[in-house]
């Protein structure tokens, strides 16, 4: 092998490394950021990136066990975080 090849996905990488939720949503909000040509320290981008990952380590946690509730559970965090990026990227 001639050498590790840096990952494009930072935050998926942080995700595999299962690191603190909160740590991942910041990993995801610092990329969202510099995708959309926005400050890292934007609120909605950061709650965004937390509620995101958190919706991702609720679904890990529940793995085959998962059942509807989890899964709306799920759906109301990724809704949040969505709404919250919108509201950012609109400003």
């Amino acid at each position: 092998m001639q050498g590790r090849r840096e990952d494009p996905c930072p935050w998926w990488q942080a995700r595999r490394e299962v690191v603190d939720p909160r740590d991942c949503g910041l990993t995801i909000a610092r990329v969202v950021a510099l995708t959309y040509g926005k400050s890292a320290d934007d609120s909605g981008i950061r709650q965004f990136g937390i509620a995101r990952a958190g919706a991702m380590a609720l679904r890990d946690s529940r793995g085959e066990a998962i059942t509807e509730t989890n899964l709306a559970g799920i759906e109301n965090l990724l809704g949040e975080a969505y709404r919250s990026l919108k509201a950012s990227l609109s400003r």
